[in-house]
């Protein structure tokens, strides 16, 4: 059982020593895009939000 055990964790450490090196050191998708498309899909879902709104108290009026 101690040896599966400690079969385990050398295997993990030696994993994670090969990975290490074939990391990418910069991200494929830039940070600015992806907080652009967030923001935008924000707005979109904000402006359905508020016409959706303005749509019921125009229904709702009379």
């Amino acid at each position: 059982m101690k040896l599966t055990a400690l079969f385990m964790v050398v295997m993990a450490v030696f994993a994670l020593f090969i990975g290490a090196g074939h990391a990418s050191p910069a991200p494929k998708v830039p940070i600015k895009q992806i907080g652009k498309a967030v923001k935008t899909g924000l707005g979109v879902l904000g402006a359905a939000g508020t016409a959706h709104e303005v749509y019921h108290n125009i229904k709702n009026r009379g």
